[in-house]
C-alpha cells in the first residue's frame, strides 16, 4: 500500500511539474477564459451570405411600383471589393482545408521570425476529465474533498498569468517550446480547418487537431498536435524519472495521449501576421505500472506586436 501512495506521490510531483511551466506567476483569482469567436464559427455562420433589401428602379431611376401602388424591392446579395495590401496585390482568402492550414502555418511561423514580443495573457490549466487513481488513493483524496478537487486545486495553483517575452524567449515559449516552427501540420493532420473574417476586417483561424494515440516515445513535429502546440513529451518525463533511484520501478514509463485540441489564430489580412492567438492542448498523461491516467487541458493565450 505504501509503494502505492509513494507511486502516485511521484506521479503528481512530475504531472505537475511539467504541466506548469515558466516563472511563478498564478493566474488571479476569476481569471476566466471565454471563447470570443464561438458566434463566428458556429454552425452556418462561415458560409451564409450578407443580402440587403433594395428598391427597384427603372431605366430612368424612377421607383417601380406594383400594380396595386406597393413600392417594388428586391433582395440582393451583397458582395464586398476585394482587399488588397499596400503594393496593391489582391488578398485572396484560404478556401480549402490545405490552403487554410498552409496560411495558417505560414502566419504562425512568422511569430518566431518577425515578433518583437509575445504577451502571453495566462496559460490555464485543468483536469479534463476525471482521473483514473488506484483505490487505495482515491480513497484517501475522498477525504480532502475528492481526486478532481484536490488535483483542480492544485493545477489551479500552477496556472500562470500574464507575462511578456522577447527575443530568444519568444522561441522558447511559444508553440512549438524550444523550436525554430511554430508548426508544421498538414491538412491530413486535423480534423478540420476553418477561416471567418471579424468584424475588423481580420482573419481568424480555427484549426482542430486530429487525436493521437498513446506513445511513450513521440518528439515534437511527429503524430498531430505534437506539430503545433506546446506539448509535454513522455520523453521528458521519463528521462526526469531516471534521475531519481527506483522511481522507474514504482511507477514505470510514462506516455502521453493528445485527444484533439484547437488552436484559434486572428490574423491581419494586410500583412500577414499574427496578432492573437489561442491554444486549447487536451493531453493525458499515463504510468501505467501505477495504474494512473489523468487528463489535462492546457489553454494558453497570446498577443503579438511586430
Amino acid at each position: 500500500m505504501f509503494k502505492k501512495i509513494l507511486a502516485v506521490v511521484l506521479v503528481f510531483s512530475f504531472a505537475f511539474a511539467f504541466a506548469a511551466c515558466g516563472k511563478d506567476n498564478e493566474v488571479t483569482a476569476g481569471t476566466t477564459a471565454t471563447d470570443a469567436y464561438a458566434d463566428l464559427f458556429a454552425e452556418g455562420k462561415t458560409t451564409e451570405p450578407v443580402t440587403e433589401v433594395e428598391v427597384v428602379t427603372d431605366a430612368a431611376g424612377e421607383v417601380v411600383t406594383a400594380a396595386g401602388g406597393e413600392v417594388v424591392t428586391e433582395a440582393v446579395v451583397v458582395t464586398e471589393p476585394p482587399m488588397t495590401n499596400a503594393a496593391g496585390e489582391i488578398i485572396v482568402m484560404p478556401e480549402t482545408t490545405e490552403e487554410i492550414v498552409a496560411y495558417f502555418n505560414d502566419a504562425v511561423n512568422g511569430v518566431k521570425t518577425n515578433a518583437t514580443s509575445v504577451k502571453r495573457n495566462y496559460s490555464k490549466i485543468s483536469l479534463n476529465g476525471t482521473p483514473v487513481l488506484p483505490g487505495v488513493v482515491d480513497g484517501i483524496l475522498k477525504l480532502l474533498g475528492g481526486a478532481d478537487k484536490f488535483l483542480g486545486d492544485q493545477l489551479a495553483k500552477n496556472s500562470k498569468g500574464e507575462e511578456t517575452y522577447t527575443g530568444a524567449d519568444i522561441k522558447a515559449v511559444f508553440p512549438v517550446e524550444t523550436e525554430s516552427y511554430a508548426s508544421k501540420l498538414t491538412a491530413s493532420d486535423v480534423e478540420s480547418a476553418k477561416i471567418v473574417k471579424d468584424g475588423d476586417g481580420n482573419f481568424v483561424i480555427r484549426v482542430v487537431t486530429k487525436k493521437d494515440d498513446k506513445s511513450s516515445t513521440v518528439q515534437h513535429g511527429q503524430g498531430h498536435a505534437p506539430k503545433a502546440f506546446n506539448v509535454v513529451l513522455p520523453g521528458v518525463v521519463n528521462d526526469a524519472l531516471g534521475s531519481i533511484p527506483g522511481a522507474k520501478g514504482i511507477v514505470g514509463e510514462a506516455s502521453m495521449n493528445y485527444p484533439s485540441s484547437t488552436a484559434t489564430i486572428v490574423v491581419d489580412p494586410m500583412t500577414g501576421n499574427v496578432i492573437k492567438a489561442t491554444y486549447d492542448l487536451k493531453w493525458t498523461i499515463n504510468f501505467d505500472k501505477a495504474g494512473v491516467i489523468i487528463p489535462f487541458t492546457t489553454l494558453d493565450e497570446f498577443v503579438i506586436t511586430y
